[in-house]
């Protein structure tokens, strides 16, 4: 029997923050280089005072829709096809690692900001719950410090 190798998934959460759209633009070098499948994803949080369904959440999907256009623009611009996708859920963490889990990815880079206070021990509750319960490997690209803390 001979195994067969499936195409590297990567799956990119973005949110349209600095730190999000830097590990994006990274994430579409690597899959560029290695041929991988590159999936990038936005979570719509929808408040539990609204069904999942409801109209007023359908009408605040543009922002998560300009942001994937955008993601969209910078793949083209590396060179790199991307499958963009926008999800609706009531908490972003259960959300990506659902997704993750589903499309049986192979890797997950999550862009973190820089935090100047230094404490790696949280990093949000979102990015916490990823690194958690994420059932494949997960890449931390930290934004870069500001030059003036740099030096």
């Amino acid at each position: 029997m001979m195994l067969r190798h499936h195409k590297l998934r990567i799956l990119t959460p973005v949110n349209g923050k600095p730190a999000s759209e830097h590990a994006f633009r990274w994430t579409c070098q690597l899959a560029r280089h290695f041929r991988a499948e590159l999936n990038a994803i936005y979570v719509f949080e929808v408040p539990l005072e609204f069904p999942l369904e409801s109209v007023e959440v359908r009408r605040d999907h543009q922002e998560g829709e300009g942001i994937l256009t955008r993601m969209e623009d910078i793949a083209n611009s590396e060179k790199c096809r991307v499958n963009a996708s926008l999800l609706e859920a009531r908490n972003a963490g259960p959300a990506i690692v659902l997704e993750a889990a589903e499309r049986q990815m192979d890797l997950l880079v999550l862009g973190l900001p820089f935090d100047s206070r230094g404490d790696a021990r949280s990093m949000g509750v979102t990015s916490d719950y990823i690194l958690k319960n994420t059932p494949c490997q997960v890449v931390i690209s930290r934004e870069p410090a500001p030059v003036a803390l740099a030096r």
